[in-house]
């Protein structure tokens, strides 16, 4: 079942944020995103950081939008305050997945992936 906006009914994309025990990059996230799919591809999305997984040219199912590096697990107590505590320093991948199908099978590659790449994977919205 996809999350829908309170106000509209209006299915929404779904956050999923994995918390790495390792240094990562976007595309080594990327990669480990793909073994879910072997059919799957990856795109740059303006030139940046961000990189898109996708099921073809036009169906993405998750898309990396950031890593960044955190010192102090108090940041991330503050900002999710049910994940488990794993040691610093960690890496923060925050990711997206549209809502449906594609964006249910970006979930499971992103829970794949978590182990992987050593991290903790937490669906927003379950």
């Amino acid at each position: 079942m996809s999350a829908t906006s309170a106000s509209a009914g209006v299915p929404v994309p779904r956050d999923v944020t994995l918390l790495c025990r390792q240094p990562v990059e976007p595309r080594e996230v990327a990669e480990a995103l793909l073994l879910h799919d072997d059919a799957w591809g990856v795109r740059a999305l303006d030139d940046g950081p961000m990189v898109q997984v996708c099921r073809d040219a036009d169906h993405p199912v998750i898309t990396v939008l950031s890593v960044r590096r955190v010192d102090s697990f108090d940041e991330v107590e503050r900002i999710l305050p049910d994940a488990p505590t794993i040691p610093t320093p960690l890496w923060w991948v925050d990711t997206v997945t549209p809502n449906g199908p594609d964006g249910e099978s970006g979930i499971s590659a992103a829970l794949e992936a978590a182990i992987d790449l050593d991290a903790v994977c937490i669906v927003h919205g379950d």
